[in-house]
């Protein structure tokens, strides 16, 4: 059986035009410079304040029904209760990217809260939470000791056996040099990893360094640590580049205060001070500090459809650009099908480009809906709409914000046991998140919404 694929084109376009700040008129030029990361993020022109009051959408009326869940710096209501991807793959290079599942997720799913990467890790079916611990360097040691007692229990069992003594005897020096190499990862793995106790209940950590561009002159200091607190275990990963050896204290001293801070969060629990929201919990801060979510929720009815949420503050060096973005999403094709396939799909609908609306925003939209036909099977319907805000540069409360339904099907996801409601269904659900997103309101409110 041919298996379909379609692909979405997620194009993130690193395009940057400078215009002259003499153009934008004398109140302009005057504008204080602003940074973000080291990169000069001074905006041509600055937003007014109708362009500020869009961020918290003004004209939206939260339905009497409506639960509310946020994300980074912005807050969104659902119509009823959601799922975030808390599932632990063990085969994944990274905890960092989340899924619900086995082939479940949204690419590059990660929550990056300044130099901090961010991952909340829950019991899914089977899958325990605690899984997570296997992949730290105190679990392998603990598995290379265990292998090393049970190779010594067994090297003691030949020699009380005897037999070809020749043959023990090579079994044994083969043992022996299975310990040595053990013993040699342990000693090299405590060398390279360095415990770290977070100072905190249920919680542990480790230390290591991490060389980039082959400059082992001025390493990354990186501090990672497991929080259990509940149903959910937080993992926090620090990275600083360290110009000198006292480095590593600073690092461990500003990563240590940001771990103190963090509290868990009920879910649809909505904070009032501010800072920034990740499933089922809360990091408070001042409002400076950069962020880059990208997160997917989906609805336990509709375990097939994923709704991923991309929002952080805009970089001069890693621009969005939805206007590209819909348009490809507006054209998927599926792919050619030759005689005697067994599975086909066809274009139903395609949505845009077109202008549509993230809270009071203005955003672009495009999506395709596909009509799949098993033979065998109940036809079903897969779909992709993605809406998109570019942000403004050089603000803190005017984020960029990417919005991307699209589906997963039994093929695709063997853990899935349905495939995708009617695009009718999922879109009027997108439509209801859309329209709520806006700015999660705080006190004190952010300074610049303050004049407001």
């Amino acid at each position: 059986m041919k298996k379909i694929f379609y692909c979405p084109c997620r194009i993130d376009i690193l395009l940057f035009s400078m215009i002259s700040l003499s153009a934008c008129g004398q109140k302009h030029a005057q504008a204080l410079q602003v940074q973000i990361e080291g990169e000069d993020a001074t905006p041509s022109r600055q937003p007014t304040k109708k362009n500020l009051l869009e961020i918290t959408a003004p004209n939206y009326k939260s339905p009497a029904e409506a639960k509310h869940d946020c994300l980074g710096r912005l807050i969104f209501d659902i119509p009823q209760k959601i799922e975030w991807p808390v599932f632990f793959n063990a085969n994944a290079s990274t905890p960092f990217n989340r899924s619900f599942g086995l082939r479940i997720s949204s690419p590059g799913d990660e929550m990056r809260f300044g130099h901090t990467l961010i991952a909340v890790i829950g019991t899914m079916g089977s899958v325990k939470k605690e899984k997570i611990f296997e992949i730290t360097p105190l679990a392998l040691e603990r598995r290379l000791e265990k292998r090393i007692k049970e190779t010594r229990a067994y090297i003691v069992r030949l020699k009380q056996e005897g037999g070809n003594p020749e043959k023990v005897a090579k079994d044994i020096s083969e043992a022996e040099e299975w310990i040595q190499g053990w013993e040699k990862t342990i000693s090299e793995d405590r060398i390279e990893f360095e415990a770290f106790d977070p100072g905190l209940p249920n919680s542990e950590g480790y230390w290591t360094t991490r060389i980039e561009a082959n400059d082992a002159s001025e390493p990354y200091s990186v501090f990672r640590a497991y929080l259990t607190r509940g149903e959910y275990i937080y993992v926090f990963e620090s990275s600083f580049q360290m110009k000198k050896p006292s480095d590593k204290d600073i690092h461990k001293k500003e990563f240590t205060t940001l771990l103190a801070k963090f509290r868990t969060r009920e879910a649809n629990e909505i904070p009032t001070e501010m800072g920034v929201c990740v499933p089922f919990g809360f990091l408070p801060d001042d409002g400076s500090t950069v962020v880059e979510f990208k997160q997917s929720l989906r609805f336990p009815d509709a375990p097939g459809v994923l709704y991923t949420i991309e929002t952080g503050n805009v970089h001069p060096r890693r621009l969005k650009f939805p206007p590209l973005s819909a348009a490809a999403h507006a054209t998927i094709n599926p792919l050619p099908t030759i005689t005697g396939d067994e599975v086909r799909a066809v274009v139903t609908q395609r949505i845009g480009p077109r202008i549509a609306k993230i809270g009071g925003l203005s955003a672009e939209q495009g999506g395709t809906v596909l009509k799949v036909d098993q033979p065998g099977h109940e036809n079903y319907e897969v779909y992709s709409v993605f809406t998109g805000y570019s942000g403004w540069l050089g603000t803190a409360v005017l984020p960029y914000i990417l919005v991307e339904m699209h589906t997963k099907t039994k093929m695709q996801a063997p853990a899935l046991t349905q495939n995708p409601p009617p695009f009718k269904q999922s879109m009027d659900r997108l439509e209801f998140l859309l329209n709520s997103i806006r700015w999660r309101p705080t006190i004190p409110s952010a300074p610049e919404l303050k004049s407001n």
